[in-house]
């Protein structure tokens, strides 16, 4: 679990220092293709569910979104740089 959190931050904090902003998802097979071109968009099939201060509550709420049969995947997204809010987006 440290690890992942580790591997997580250190990920996060090499998207923000190149001017990207970092995706969080249930699995790397979920996230969607980075590209400097266009805006960010949700995969297809994904809605808002809500936003969350920090990565951590962002995938804690995805999570038991899955746990609970609510969604069955989800992608936190980080809308604006230099900014801790989350946006939740997930497959029903």
């Amino acid at each position: 679990m440290r690890k992942t959190v580790t591997v997580a931050v250190l990920a996060a904090t090499a998207a923000l220092a190149l001017g990207t902003s970092p995706v969080f998802a249930a699995t790397a097979a979920q996230q969607p293709a980075a590209s400097t071109t266009t805006a960010w968009a949700p995969p297809a099939g994904y809605t808002h569910e809500g936003s969350y201060f920090g990565a951590a509550a962002c995938q804690a709420s995805g999570e038991a979104g899955i746990t609970e049969n609510r969604w069955s995947a989800y992608v936190c997204y980080q809308k604006l740089p230099f900014t801790p809010v989350q946006e939740l987006y997930v497959k029903k």
